[in-house]
């Protein structure tokens, strides 16, 4: 199925609430500004914040999240290739979220 980059920021942003949040477009608070500040998620970050939510499965998701990403990359040692699209539908798989 395809799914539009805005649907999905919000499975991304499900999967990490404390951390980012989703109106239009996909925000992240940043500390560094002072509390309660947020500002825009840059593309360039879509990745790292899908590595984020990588960081948090535990051994059977790590290898069900392969298993999703694996007819994408077609070789486990090209999984690091898959986008930040295709990252996320199969971390929402894992994590049982519906995009």
């Amino acid at each position: 199925m395809n799914y539009t980059d805005n649907q999905l920021k919000t499975a991304l942003e499900m999967m990490l609430p404390d951390l980012i949040f989703y109106c239009g477009d996909l925000y992240i608070y940043d500390t560094e500004f002072g509390a309660g500040s947020h500002r825009l998620v840059s593309d360039t970050e879509l990745l790292h914040i899908c590595w984020l939510v990588e960081e948090t499965l535990n051994e059977i998701e790590s290898a069900d999240y392969a298993e999703f990403l694996r007819p994408i990359t077609a070789n486990y040692k090209l999984l690091y290739h898959a986008s930040w699209q295709q990252r996320v539908v199969a971390l929402a798989k894992v994590k049982g979220i519906e995009i």
